[in-house]
């Protein structure tokens, strides 16, 4: 006999969590990054109207997606931190939200998060 050949079947739903990361237009605005049409990082210094601008619109992007962000699983404030900060605040709800998944499944897979690698079961 041979082998038998594992199937995926990509159309199935997959568990997931979707996280919205939180922050402050002021934070979004120090983070902002510029690309020229070929997608290679620009330098560019913002006058202050350009910075009252931008900041305005990122405003306004926030008030526009704050309905859909409502609808994620699980939202995370990141602001006032660095980049590594920010990763660690996610893990962490991430790891509590899982938790409670399984505290109201009454199963547990805490091994497999505890390493860092939750798709590793």
């Amino acid at each position: 006999m041979g082998k038998s050949k594992r199937k995926t079947r990509p159309w199935l739903p997959r568990p997931s969590t979707t996280v919205v990361l939180r922050d402050t237009p002021e934070n979004i605005l120090g983070r902002i990054a510029f690309y020229d049409v070929e997608s290679r990082s620009m330098q560019r210094d913002l006058t202050d109207y350009g910075k009252r601008r931008y900041l305005r619109e990122i405003k306004r992007d926030v008030a526009y997606f704050n309905r859909s962000f409502g609808r994620a699983d699980l939202s995370v404030d990141i602001s006032g931190g660095s980049l590594d900060d920010a990763s660690h605040r996610v893990w962490g709800a991430l790891k509590l939200t899982r938790r409670k998944k399984e505290a109201m499944r009454g199963t547990s897979h805490s091994a497999a998060w505890s390493t860092g690698h939750p798709w590793r079961w």
